[in-house]
Order: C-alpha cells, then structure tokens, then sequence
C-alpha cells in the first residue's frame, strides 16, 4: 500500500475558498455545463500552438481541434472521464497503435489547456495538492504564495507556484514547475464566473491566449460525433 495522502493545508484550503469566492462562487462554476475556449500560444507574437476546445462539465464529453498546415484540423472526439476517443486527421480516423497514441498526447494537453484557462477553480479537486509557501511582495502588492502540485496520470505532476492578491483574491502571477519566470493572468467574467482570458510571460516575451471564452448551456449534438462539424461553426 502507497503512503496516505497528506492532510489538506488549512491556510491554502482557505485561500482556494476565498479565491473562488471572489471569482464567482462555488456553486456557480459546479453548474457551468459547457465551455468553449481556445489555447494559442506566440513566442514573440509568433503563434506557436493553436487549440480549440469544447467541454461538456457535467459529462466530461470534450472536443479538441488543433490546427494544421493544411486547414484541416487534428479532431479529437472522446470522454475525460474514461479518457476513451476516437481521433482524425484530415477527415481520416485513426486506428491502432496511432489512434492510441494521438488519444494519450490529445489528452495531456487537454489537461494543460484547461489548467491555463481554469487552475483556480481547480485547487479542491480529487489529484491537485495544496502547499502554503509564505507570503510575497511584487510591484507593491502582498500576495500568498501556495504551491499547487497537479497530479498527471501516467506523467510527472505539474507543480504550479501561485501568486493570490490579498487585495483582489485572485491567482495573479504564476510560475510553471522549475521554472522562475511568472506569468500574469488576466481575466474575463462569463456568465457569473471568471475565467482566464490572456497570460503574459514578459521575461519569455510569450504570451497565453484562450481566445473568446464561452459558458453555454446548450451545444449542438453533432459537436460531439462529427469530425467536420467545425467549433468556429460554433455561435
């Protein structure tokens, strides 16, 4: 038998509580049922990535799409909650040893993306480990600096060092794993909760886009089983 699970950090549990809070509530992101959201990333204003999504919350039915030379995206069809799913490229599916390994890498990065759009409200979640790490001055604010450790199935966990405004109560600056560099996150309210719009890694000179963030409460079906059935089809 592994080692018990350590016990929750108070002091982090009550920051993740009031951050929440401060972005909308709770009960509010738990009924969210669709979010359509997009993933670029530029290196000195150079798109790098580009990813769209659609994910269903309270089914953990999901979309990805990633753009190709060709204007034909890589689709992903498939379920978080099994991690099963059918993958296409160009209009063609995939089978075998391919399709399983497309399926895996469509899969960490839906885990990724969806951190850079919504890590906050993901702190009391079943996988993600909490740490208080003091407290910070930057640009004449105080910030509590908790360390949020993402468990990763079947890869190194992502530990995200995070910078919450004692003013504001919201993840402000953030830093990824070893690296020390931060990144700002910038916000959008969507339906009565806030999402991250934009991060800014200066230092990098990159910067995180997550496109037009949506909440909607009703999607077409055909979003889910047809590969050509395109997200910017998507109003």
């Amino acid at each position: 038998m592994g080692a018990p699970a350590a016990a929750p950090d108070p002091k982090a549990v009550e920051i993740a509580r009031k951050m929440m809070q401060a972005m909308g509530g709770e009960a509010a992101w738990k009924q969210a049922r669709y979010l359509r959201f997009d993933f670029i990333v530029k290196v000195r204003g150079q798109p790098r990535i580009e990813r769209a999504h659609l994910w269903d919350k309270q089914t953990g039915r999901y979309r990805l799409e990633e753009k190709s030379s060709n204007d034909s995206p890589g689709v992903v069809l498939s379920n978080l909650r099994d991690k099963q799913g059918t993958v296409y490229v160009s209009g063609k599916k995939l089978e075998g040893p391919e399709a399983v390994a497309s399926l895996k890498g469509a899969y960490r990065n839906v885990r990724m993306d969806i951190d850079w759009l919504a890590l906050p409200w993901r702190w009391l979640e079943p996988g993600v480990h909490l740490k208080y790490a003091g407290e910070k001055s930057l640009n004449d604010q105080v910030f509590d600096v908790v360390e949020v450790t993402v468990d990763q199935p079947g890869a190194a966990a992502t530990l995200y060092k995070a910078y919450v405004s004692r003013q504001s109560h919201l993840l402000e600056h953030c830093s990824v794993d070893a690296e020390t560099s931060l990144w700002d996150w910038q916000y959008i309210t969507v339906s009565g909760i806030q999402l991250a719009s934009d991060h800014v890694n200066t230092e990098k000179k990159s910067s995180i886009s997550m496109g037009v963030v949506k909440v909607l409460d009703k999607v077409d079906e055909a979003f889910w089983t047809d590969p050509a059935h395109r997200l910017s089809m998507l109003k």
